[in-house]
């Protein structure tokens, strides 16, 4: 997308009209005006954007309560949401080797200037040698070489040429070793110490490497650079490294700030239990991200009209508003998101206006940067309970369940038989959490935050592949066959075996995955090679932007109605749990209820080993009120609701909407012509 020249800024309000907020106020100069772009979209660098004068949220009054924590903390947010520039001024806070004269230009006005002139702030501020490390390192290997070799080579080298850098910008002697950096900080606190001076250590994203690993689904290297071998602190580089954080912060003298993501990689790292962490705690809920008035003041920068700023407002609310911690008093926004908007907005009103009305908002409205990485839902989904996370999200539902603590990724992975299933929900969730899919909504529940979650949630489950000219022939010619081959690929292809067995998978969930993949897949998302030439309408149950989804009669309504043009196919969607059927295994029959995962595998095997004649003649553990006691009966009942809401196709307002019942029995999909079948 095309935009104009970049402007230079408008003069930044005055003082005056600052606003001032129960956490932190937003920080002008009087009668000052900006050097650069308005706003500071992508910039972490905390003293660039005070030199500049650039729109700043000061959360600097976190410094304060910071001071008041442990002496080494970690704070985890979702990707892109401010941990990066509170991290630079922190750096620029406590470092020795700023001036009086800096550090009034940069935090004078800020809520911690008073502070730091106090007998109290005195003791720290400009008071430490500040050592600032990034572990965003590359993981791809050149060529011929090995990735683990490769990765821990290039963590080596990122410490040592930061301790080279930092012992030069303080005047130190230090034996610094590329080799071996424990003993590298070593030498260098001693080097610190001699002199009386105190080591900061800033950490930011500890795990953006170790993300990368684990997402990738390279295990053996991830267990190998991070979790290393138990007891054996040297065995691996990310551990011994908080090894020797641990070891340094047995000294008064020392401090730590570390911010990454998720705790998993810490808790794998084992060497980093020493750090306290205040991802939950209500004090710092607010120290990253903007709230309304943040946002409100940042459009009050921009030239609208009223009901222009109204316009942007509502939009950025559903867009990128949302978020609560624990101690949240109101959502927040986030805030690179907002940088993104506002960026575009100030280069030229009302092209970006225009910009946004078209149908394709979504794709105005997404910065690729903040993108969540596409494998982060397929790591969820290969964990037990995951998919059920997952379809639960994107069918709207609150998951109603609490944040698991310390967890390793072998744990996360495979959990031990005696675990309960809550806890598989429970990590599964907590992972969508740390990464920005889910958040805590006002009534405590685990909700996705806003439609750009939403959108990133349904466009990775749906990465099915699956040709598009499948999709097309089901929809324009529906048969049987064409149905259920489609209908296996999108759940088979989409879930593991233990999801389409598990008993918390439910009939919503599986509705809202269907629907959610033929429509991504008619408009060429996921892995579609090009855009459907089809105009399909897809509708599905509680779908927010559809208020007549389900065309209801006064017998009810149907599942899904998948429609182009004068045609349509309506699906009567049923689904049979393990504990709902009745198996021949004894094994089977004894875990069906709650370790239904440990025996998907051989439910896969018996289910599969029947035809579809044989499937239909199983047994259900019990009668239903309606009389249905064979799977075939649920069929039946599926195609009979089918053929009545096929025959209602005037008020559908189509000329032909040909019905099929539809039913999941674990791993096994049954496709009936309701036309046929009744």
């Amino acid at each position: 997308m095309a935009f104009l020249q970049r402007m230079r800024c408008r003069p930044v309000l005055t003082s005056a009209h600052s606003v001032m907020l129960h956490r932190h106020h937003l920080s002008h100069r009087m009668n000052s005006s900006c050097t650069g772009p308005l706003f500071p979209y992508g910039k972490t660098d905390f003293a660039s954007i005070r030199e500049r004068n650039q729109f700043f949220v000061d959360n600097s009054r976190f410094i304060k309560e910071l001071e008041q924590q442990a002496e080494s903390n970690i704070l985890l947010r979702p990707p892109r949401f401010g941990k990066s520039l509170f991290a630079n001024m922190l750096a620029r806070y406590y470092d020795v080797n700023t001036t009086q004269e800096q550090f009034e230009r940069w935090f004078g006005g800020l809520d911690i200037f008073e502070h730091a002139k106090s007998a109290e702030g005195l003791k720290s501020a400009r008071q430490y040698h500040v050592l600032k490390l990034n572990f965003s390192i590359d993981v791809v290997p050149a060529h011929g070489q090995d990735r683990m070799t490769w990765i821990a080579g290039n963590l080596r080298a990122h410490i040592y040429a930061n301790l080279t850098r930092f012992a030069s910008k303080y005047g130190l002697s230090a034996d610094i070793r590329e080799a071996n950096f424990a003993y590298s900080l070593e030498k260098v606190t001693e080097a610190i110490h001699s002199r009386g001076g105190r080591l900061y250590v800033i950490v930011d994203e500890y795990d953006r490497f170790a993300n990368k690993l684990m997402l990738d689904a390279d295990l053996g290297a991830y267990e190998s650079i991070v979790a290393g071998k138990s007891g054996q602190a040297l065995s691996s580089p990310i551990r011994s490294f908080f090894e020797t954080l641990k070891m340094l912060a047995e000294d008064g003298t020392f401090r730590s700030y570390t911010t990454g993501i998720a705790p998993i990689a810490l808790a794998d790292a084992s060497g980093a239990n020493h750090m306290w962490s205040l991802t939950h705690e209500p004090d710092f809920a607010d120290v990253c991200g903007f709230k309304r008035a943040d946002v409100e003041t940042a459009l009050a920068h921009v030239d609208l009209r009223p009901h222009d700023v109204k316009f942007a407002l509502n939009l950025m609310e559903k867009y990128y508003d949302g978020y609560r911690f624990d101690g949240s008093t109101e959502p927040l926004y986030n805030p690179t998101l907002c940088l993104f908007f506002l960026d575009k907005l100030v280069e030229d009103p009302s092209y970006f206006l225009e910009e946004l009305q078209e149908p394709d908002i979504m794709d105005v409205m997404t910065d690729d940067n903040v993108n969540v990485s596409e494998n982060v839902v397929g790591l969820v989904q290969r964990a037990p309970g995951g998919c059920e996370a997952v379809l639960a999200a994107r069918s709207g539902e609150p998951l109603d369940t609490r944040l698991s603590g310390t967890y390793r990724l072998r744990q996360f992975l495979s959990p031990a038989e005696g675990e309960s299933s809550s806890t598989d929900a429970s990590q599964a969730a907590t992972m969508m959490y740390h990464h920005g899919l889910l958040t805590y909504s006002a009534t405590r529940k685990l909700v996705v935050p806003n439609l750009i979650a939403k959108h990133r949630l349904l466009h990775q489950a749906c990465s099915v592949r699956i040709p598009l000219r499948a999709v097309e022939e089901a929809v324009l010619h529906p048969t049987e066959r064409r149905w259920r081959r489609l209908i296996e690929d999108i759940f088979v292809l989409g879930n593991s075996v233990a999801t389409l067995c598990d008993n918390n998978c439910n009939e919503a969930a599986l509705q809202s995955a269907l629907c959610s993949a033929i429509g991504q897949l008619t408009r060429g998302i996921g892995n579609a090679s090009h855009e459907s030439e089809l105009k399909v309408k897809v509708k599905v149950l509680e779908n927010e932007n559809e208020n007549e989804n389900k065309k209801t009669s006064e017998d009810g309504y149907a599942d899904i109605l998948v429609q182009t043009g004068g045609s349509g196919v309506l699906l009567e969607l049923k689904r049979l749990r393990p504990r709902q059927i009745e198996f021949k295994s004894e094994r089977i029959m004894e875990k069906r209820d709650k370790k239904v995962r440990f025996v998907a595998e051989e439910i896969s095997e018996e289910l599969g080993g029947m035809s579809e004649e044989e499937l239909c003649e199983v047994k259900l553990r019990y009668v239903s009120k309606s009389g249905m006691r064979t799977v075939g009966d649920v069929l039946d009942s599926a195609c009979k609701q089918a053929a009545k809401y096929a025959a209602l196709k005037e008020s559908h307002r189509l000329d032909r909407l040909h019905g099929f019942g539809v039913v999941s029995v674990a791993t096994r999909i049954i496709v009936r012509d309701a036309e046929l079948n009744v």
